[in-house]
Parts: C-alpha cells; structure tokens; sequence
C-alpha cells in the first residue's frame, strides 16, 4: 500500500496546472542540457530544458548539429554561437555539464503545438549585452522543495 497523504487542495479541475509565459523577452536558466538524436532527421541534437524567470514549468529548445552543407553548417554555429553569447558559455565549449545552471535571456513567443495547445516556445537568445535592461532572475515561489507529510 502507498503511504502517500493526498491533499485535493492541489488538485486542478482546470487539468491546466501550468501558467503559460506570455510572449516577451526573459531571463532563463539552462537547468539540463543533453545530447540526443533528432527524431526527423536523425542527426546529433542538443536538447536544453530552460526555467523561464519568475514563473513555473520548462520550455524545451531543440538545436541539431547539421553540417550536411556549409549553409547549414554556418546556421547551425549562428545558432550555437547565440547561446554560448547568451549564457556566457565560452565559445565553442561544447561539454554540456558546463552549460547547466547558466543564465541568459531569450525573446519568447506563443505558438500552437502539434496537438493543438499554445506552448511558450524560444524565437531567439538574447546577446548579453542587450541584457542589461532585464530585471534579475527571480525563482517561482514553487520552484523551491515543499515539504511533504510523510517521509520517504
């Protein structure tokens, strides 16, 4: 049996428990970088799960490493080249244990997904020194461990 107190204050009638980022640009701080693989394409991929400043929740930012031609080789470091400025990674640093709990900002916008839901997604990374004029970064009150009522 589950020794689990369950507390139906928390739960959501709504089933949408998340506030969606309004469009504008933000702090964010890359809370797990991973190497993976593109499901469309099949090429190496770099997957950022960023915590947007003041709010819940994590937007997801997919960049492949495409050097099939020099054009997408050129937009694929652009690309890279805005996130190591961003977050003040140095460049060409591609060991993603690095990148983690870094800081930088991006320009978000709204847009539908495949299933029909607005999602808050990454129109571009901010360079850093067109960050000055954003407030601190500021935690969710959430984002900090609750304490639960009976121990693990």
């Amino acid at each position: 049996m589950l020794s689990w107190k369950y507390n139906p204050e928390n739960y959501n009638a709504d089933g949408n428990s998340y506030q969606l980022v309004p469009p504008g640009q933000y702090r964010v701080r890359i809370e797990d970088a991973e190497e993976t693989i593109s499901k469309a394409s099949g090429k190496d991929m770099i997957k950022l799960t960023l915590k947007v400043s003041g709010y819940e929740g994590h937007i997801w930012y997919y960049q492949v490493l495409d050097g099939s031609t020099a054009e997408k080789r050129r937009n694929t470091d652009n690309r890279l080249g805005q996130i190591f400025d961003s977050f003040n990674i140095p460049q060409g640093d591609m060991n993603l244990e690095n990148w983690k709990g870094k800081v930088g900002a991006a320009n978000i916008k709204n847009e539908l997904d495949n299933k029909e839901t607005m999602r808050a997604v990454i129109s571009w990374f901010i360079q850093r020194s067109k960050q000055d004029e954003l407030p601190a970064w500021q935690e969710h009150p959430y984002s900090e461990p609750q304490p639960f009522d009976v121990p693990f």
